[in-house]
């Protein structure tokens, strides 16, 4: 027995395969894809808050955009 599936499903289903995915990758290959964007927001992985990409469109991860000048200019106390 078949079920009939209208091409909203279709398209639905496809979305959350390629959503999940993209979060396998992104743990996978997690040092290297940091400047990839996120399907579901289109932000960087980098910039969000676990460094990894959202996991679905209803819920999107917190963005933290860190400056680069404050991470790798830290004044030394003498």
């Amino acid at each position: 027995m078949t079920k009939n599936y209208h091409s909203k499903d279709i398209d639905k289903i496809a979305r959350q395969v390629a959503l999940n995915l993209q979060s396998l990758m992104a743990i996978v290959e997690f040092d290297y894809n940091r400047y990839e964007k996120c399907m579901v927001c289109g932000e960087k992985y980098r910039h969000h808050i676990d460094g990894l990409p959202c996991e679905t469109d209803a819920v999107k991860k917190e963005i933290v955009k860190r400056r680069y000048y404050d991470r790798h200019n830290v004044k030394q106390s003498n």
